[in-house]
Order: structure tokens, then C-alpha cells, then sequence
């Protein structure tokens, strides 16, 4: 997930990193977002649930459908040891050491972050369950580990049908059957269905172009966005929602994306490439800007865009740092 691990080659499709381009910096924004309205600075409570809602619909099942894309090919191409050793390395070793500098920071800052710790016994604590924003990457692991056992051991590589019939069986035992949501699994069982759609959708050719398919899609998307707010809310709903919602999302970005790629798609598709080492440290820098800009102004346009560029700009400086003396393996990037 970084760019020096997965550039672009010919053969790889674009469209699937300019998503997840897309969908990180709905992440850092969403953050950002949050922590204005966590530390006291949104007064405006519909405009709130506006921004969030339509961010918050999509964006999380959008970056498990698309692992669940690629995931059995990948799988199916490494010897099973060094597909579970690799999740453990590439998910959980970057769970675990930027849950301790995620609160670390914290403690560094005192009274200007939203959520205080005090005193070094606070990093005494076990990683599990995931804490913050870390729980993408505990759900993803069991997931990942879940499925590479079920088509290495049980089942063999499966069919789209089989995967879809796997999605819809677990987003609606998921959503009916309480037994299993806790601390340690929610995470995974709720988005289970994302990931299984993606499954699914990597088995077929799927890949809408031309501008009626867009404005299907576009349509959609959008009609699907504006009836969230008057539907009932419920975990099936907000489920199903997800995965339609990122569907057309991603038909969108295919339509957009299957011309020459401009400057636009190639910085997005940058981003998607980086978007490990952005949802690890983003919320460090965006944190950090507001503490330090909530000092001079509290207009919401400057927390926003300075806060979102510096949740995406300062772990792509890390980044380059690390490059220059080590490997970003090294702090999970």
C-alpha cells in the first residue's frame, strides 16, 4: 500500500486506487470533521449529521469492498504460511505500535487533545481489542484469515454466485443474530458483507464505462444518499446502504477513470497507493492542527482544509523520511 511496494504497472487497474484515493481522504476528512464537533467547535447540529452521515455511509464498507476485490487472487497466487505471516505484518504490527503512538500523542498534548490521557501508566494497556480508528485493520486481519483458511482448506477458490450468497447470509446474521458482536468482532461481522461483496465482484468482469452507466450510477448514489436520512436506522440497513452506495461509487470512478489518466486520477491514484501510512498517522497531524489553529481562528472553512492537508501531507512526509533511512515496513507503512 505504499508507492514505492505497488506502483502502477500497465496491466494494474487504476480505478481501484483512485477509490481508495477517494476513500482516504473521506477518512481524514470524516476525522477532521469529528473532532471539530468533539472538541466544541460545531454549533450547527443538521449541518453535523449532514457531512457526517454522507461521508459515514460509504466510505468504510467502500475500502472493504475493495480489498475484497483482489483478495482471492492474491491469496491463491502464496504459499498459506506466508499469506497469514504477511496479514500479521502488514495489519496487525501497525495496530499495535500506532495504537501506542496514537495514544502517546495524547499524552504528549495534554488538554488540547478531545480525549485526555495523563501519566505513562497509560500506555500500559493491551492493543486488543482495537482502540480508535485501528479497528479497520483488526477487522480486516480476522476477515483475511477467515477467508484464506475457507478457500486454502474447505472450498477451493469460489465462484462470484457462491461469494454473493456468502454476503447476503452474513449481512443478515450479522444484523438479526446478536451472538458474536463484542469488542473483538463487530468490526469484522459488520462489514463481512463489504468485504464478501468484493469477493464476489472480483470474480466477474465488471467494469461499467461510457456517461449513461456514470449517471446510473451517479443517480443512485445520490438517491441512496438523500433517502438514508428518512429511513429507519438499523444495522441491515446500514449494511445494505454501504455496499450500494460504494458499488456505485466505484462504477463512477471506473467510468472516470477508464480514459487517459490526467493529474487528477494520477494524484488520487498517489493517495490510494499511500493510504495505509494516511489512515495510521492522519489523525496525529489533523489533531495537532486543530489544537494549534483553534488558538488563532475558529472558522470552520480554515480547521477543515488545513486540518485534512495536514492529515494527508505530514504521514506522506513521514513517509519519505523513512524511506531515506530504513524500510516503511518498519512503522507499518
Amino acid at each position: 500500500m505504499t508507492p514505492r511496494a505497488d506502483a502502477p504497472s500497465r496491466t494494474r487497474d487504476i480505478s481501484l486506487d483512485v477509490a481508495k484515493g477517494v476513500g482516504i481522504i473521506l477518512v481524514v476528512i470524516g476525522h477532521a470533521w469529528r473532532g471539530l464537533e468533539g472538541a466544541g467547535m460545531l454549533a450547527n447540529a443538521w449541518l453535523f449529521r449532514l457531512v457526517d452521515q454522507v461521508i459515514y455511509n460509504f466510505h468504510m464498507p467502500l475500502f472493504f469492498l475493495l480489498s475484497g476485490i483482489t483478495f482471492q487472487d492474491w491469496a491463491l497466487r502464496r504459499p498459506v504460511g506466508e499469506a497469514a505471516r504477511s496479514r500479521v505484518t502488514r495489519l496487525l504490527w501497525p495496530l499495535a505500535l500506532w495504537t501506542y503512538l496514537f495514544t502517546a500523542a495524547r499524552l504528549a498534548v495534554g488538554d488540547a487533545a478531545n480525549t485526555q490521557v495523563s501519566g505513562l501508566e497509560s500506555l500500559l494497556f493491551f492493543p486488543l481489542p482495537p482502540r480508535d480508528h485501528f479497528w479497520f485493520l483488526w477487522a480486516l486481519f480476522l476477515q483475511h484469515l477467515v477467508v484464506l483458511a475457507l478457500i486454502r482448506f474447505v472450498t477451493g477458490p469460489l465462484s462470484a454466485p457462491a461469494w454473493a450468497a456468502l454476503a447476503t447470509l452474513v449481512v443478515l446474521a450479522s444484523s438479526f443474530t446478536p451472538v458474536g458482536l463484542n469488542a473483538w468482532t463487530v468490526g469484522a461481522a459488520t462489514y463481512a458483507g463489504a468485504f464478501l461483496a468484493g469477493l464476489a465482484l472480483g470474480q466477474t468482469g465488471w467494469r461499467p464505462s461510457g456517461p449513461l452507466a456514470f449517471l446510473i450510477a451517479a443517480a443512485v448514489f445520490l438517491g441512496l444518499q438523500a433517502a438514508s436520512f428518512r429511513l429507519p436506522p438499523s444495522l441491515l440497513t446500514a449494511q445494505v446502504l454501504g455496499i450500494v452506495l460504494s458499488l456505485a461509487a466505484l462504477a463512477m470512478i471506473h467510468v472516470l477513470s477508464s480514459g487517459r489518466a490526467n493529474g487528477g486520477l494520477r494524484l488520487l491514484a498517489y493517495l490510494g497507493l499511500s493510504s495505509m501510512g494516511i489512515y495510521l498517522a492522519h489523525t496525529i497531524f489533523s489533531a495537532g492542527t486543530r489544537a494549534v489553529l483553534g488558538r488563532l481562528t475558529s472558522d470552520l472553512s480554515a480547521h477543515m482544509i488545513l486540518g485534512t492537508l495536514a492529515g494527508i501531507i505530514g504521514p506522506l512526509l513521514i513517509y519519505a523520511v523513512i524511506r531515506r533511512i530504513g524500510r516503511p515496513q518498519w512503522i507499518g507503512f
